[in-house]
């Protein structure tokens, strides 16, 4: 059950710009991946420029990638910069930016000017860099470093603990390096035997405002389950002596805050969980100090909350309500002070050391645009990246029902034009569980709305966006309550006027696929239904996953002494109470939620009797990661709906 849904995989982690068209289009899957989107912003120092990145998709040759333009913000010119500069990060003076390049074995550090021309190396390549920054006088930078890929094949015997998942998944051990920038010498600084990150806590060190100390995040070992036990150090840079900064060690979050240092002064900021329990939500402490206890939102937000340091104050983003909002923090204040609205969602921001806040800002209409808050001013777009004038652009809107024990609920519903009453409604569950929607931009929802069919994205308990009730609601329950929770929302979206209650159906990927699975065995109001790469044997999931720790901070420290309680919520149990018609999606290399409890699944309902079919990627692992699998997913997702009673959706096609 891992980060943010998938979407099945098409509309939201594969973006690209779109070329002008001289006739006007319809929307179509190939569409729906290609929405413009800024992933990445960093300001200069000065705020007077920044760096920029747009994704950018080539269907017809199954590729995307990513490259930077330079943008100036007082006048929005956009100088484009050389496509294989990746993670910019610009020096103190602001007169030189540090970036990756990507070789066959990993990443290199090389050094250009301030326009990005004049390339030198800074490292050789003969190890990988995982996250890197500059020292506060530009000297030096810090670099998380692993050894570079390699094709020697692992020993044939090998040892496997009860951490190992099923596939032995050995990620390489980061190290920590200090490279002076002039001479171009690099100085490891950790000699032990933990790593300084791994797959799910990879991140930039932070220098104290001295340079004498780096806070890293480390694990026991590099493997991605290992983030239950990190801890947050600072290291001594002159002789490597580890300080504990937390004093234990905890269970931080994949891709959870780092502890960053303040510019200037000592103090430190790191995000844990406020009551120490693991269903909880994460707060961010400034000094040992939870600062940021009265907005009851979760830093973590799935993965996609950030922080930085401005000043004597730290802006963060986090998901409130359905909008990922921007909020700043002073210690010693009552609040945290929000800086947008709740009506969009910011995504990638950065801030100046002069006050400005460039951020990327979408909402469910408009696609990510850069915009620029200055302090007592009102934001301003800077860039127009355009692209979809000649499409048509449905309404999407917030619903809200009040759940059994009086919570109130809400989920997003894009409402096609026409006859709202007859159109086929297909309900999106996401992953998570402690994930959820925000209201940027989804060209799929576009495209659903666009050929008659409305969209609703529900949020039942567990998910972000509440507060900590949420995820403690469904400790030791991750079933019933969010199975009723999405039905009462389904009711109240057909009670609108939205939907025909004889055309539903019903799609989700990771513990939407869970989700899915468990609704089509205990309801039967679903004309079909597609889970992709689920979780339905819970016992089978924990001991085989690259993530058990998911199961044990719903389930207690050792899920398989009450495998009773396992049993009761896995949809595996249930098999025999499907009577939807149900299409399973695999991947062959998926360690998050391995696809042999899906085919354990499979044979079960084959054997109860139910219309089930099996679709296995065998390039793909926790969903596929390329252009063309994404959208064969969600085709064969379509043409399954179409087949029982659904909308024929261009580009909807089963695989042969």
């Amino acid at each position: 059950m891992p980060a943010r849904s998938l979407a099945l995989c098409v509309g939201i982690c594969l973006i690209a710009a779109l070329q002008p068209a001289a006739a006007a289009r319809e929307w179509t899957l190939e569409a729906a991946l290609q929405v413009p989107q800024i992933d990445d912003v960093q300001l200069a120092p000065d705020g007077q420029h920044a760096l920029i990145a747009v994704a950018r998709a080539d269907v017809a040759h199954n590729a995307f990638g990513r490259a930077y333009q330079l943008v100036d913000l007082a006048t929005g010119a956009l100088t484009p910069l050389p496509a294989r500069l990746d993670r910019p990060r610009w020096s103190p003076s602001g007169a030189a930016i540090a970036w990756l390049v990507r070789g066959k074995t990993g990443a290199a550090i090389v050094i250009s000017n301030a326009r990005g021309g004049g390339e030198r190396p800074l490292t050789t390549g003969a190890r990988a860099i995982a996250g890197f920054a500059w020292s506060p006088d530009g000297t030096r930078i810090a670099a998380i470093e692993e050894a570079a890929a390699t094709a020697a094949p692992p020993p044939r015997l090998r040892w496997l603990d009860a951490e190992s998942d099923y596939l032995d998944s050995r990620p390489a051990k980061r190290d920590v390096y200090v490279i002076d920038v002039a001479a171009r010498r690099e100085v490891a600084l950790t000699h032990d035997t933990w790593s300084y990150g791994g797959p799910a806590t990879d991140r930039d060190p932070s220098w104290s405002a001295d340079g004498a100390r780096l806070a890293v995040i480390r694990q026991p070992s590099p493997r991605y389950g290992d983030f239950e036990h990190a801890q947050y150090v600072a290291i001594r840079v002159r002789d490597g002596a580890i300080e504990d900064l937390v004093g234990h060690a905890f269970f931080a979050y994949p891709h959870s805050l780092p502890p960053m240092f303040a510019p200037r002064g000592d103090a430190i900021a790191y995000a844990r969980s406020w009551d120490g329990k693991l269903a909880a939500r994460q707060d961010l402490y400034i000094d040992g100090r939870d600062v940021t206890a009265a907005l009851d939102r979760d830093l973590w937000s799935c993965g996609s909350g950030a922080a930085a340091w401005q000043g004597d104050a730290v802006l963060v983003s986090l998901l409130d309500g359905v909008a990922q909002r921007l909020f700043r923090v002073e210690p010693g204040r009552d609040a945290p002070q929000p800086l947008t609205s709740p009506d969009g969602s910011v995504g990638a921001f950065s801030a100046a050391p002069g006050g400005r806040v460039a951020y990327v800002w979408s909402t469910p209409s408009q696609p990510g645009e850069l915009f620029v808050l200055d302090p007592g001013q009102p934001a301003r777009q800077i860039t127009h990246l355009g692209g979809l004038a000649d499409l048509p652009i449905a309404t999407s809107r917030v619903v809200e029902w009040r759940a059994a024990d009086g919570h109130m609920i809400h989920g997003q519903l894009t409402v096609p034009s026409g006859d709202a009453r007859r159109a086929p409604m297909i309900v999106e569950l996401h992953g998570g569980p402690q994930c959820a929607d925000d209201s940027s931009f989804s060209g799929f929802s576009q495209f659903l709305a666009s050929h008659g069919v409305a969209h609703f994205r529900p949020d039942p308990r567990g998910s972000d966006g509440y507060g900590d009730w949420s995820y403690k609601a469904i400790v030791g329950n991750t079933a019933d309550g969010p199975m009723a929770d999405d039905l009462a929302g389904i009711a109240a979206v057909l009670a609108s006027g939205v939907g025909d209650p004889d055309r539903l159906f019903l799609e989700g990927a990771s513990f939407g696929g869970y989700l899915a699975t468990w609704l089509v065995t205990h309801d039967h109001r679903f004309k079909a239904a597609v889970a992709a790469v689920p979780v339905t044997d819970l016992l089978l999931d924990y001991t085989l996953s690259e993530s058990p720790n998911i199961t044990r901070r719903f389930y207690g420290d050792k899920p398989t002494l009450d495998a009773a309680r396992l049993a009761r919520d896995s949809p595996l149990s249930y098999a025999r109470g499907n009577r939807t018609p149900l299409l399973l999606q695999i991947g062959l290399r998926d360690t998050r939620a391995p696809y042999v409890q899906t085919i354990e699944l499979y044979k079960a309902l084959v054997e109860a009797g139910s219309e089930v079919r099996l679709l296995a990627d065998a390039e793909a692992g926790h969903g596929p990661d390329d252009l063309r699998g994404a959208l064969q997913w969600q085709a064969a997702a379509l043409a399954w709906f179409a087949a029982h009673g659904g909308p024929a959706l261009p580009g909807a096609v089963l695989p042969k």
